[in-house]
């Protein structure tokens, strides 16, 4: 539901930034015992998060 509001409000660029967002909850629900899938999807949206703030970086000083 929140995916298609932010779609419908934002564009595609809030609907990606909401299903990125959306990864931890969906681990954190279905998680194995050992722990693997929910630190897995920390650190990928740690990852796009750096890579979506070096983007911002370099459009704002270029």
């Amino acid at each position: 539901m929140a995916l298609i509001t932010a779609y419908g409000l934002f564009g595609i660029s809030a609907a990606v930034a909401v299903a990125i967002l959306a990864l931890l909850p969906i681990a954190w629900a279905f998680d194995n015992e050992s722990g693997t899938f929910l630190i897995l999807a920390t650190l990928f949206v740690i990852t796009i998060g750096i890579m979506v703030m070096l983007i911002a970086l370099m459009a704002i000083s270029h």
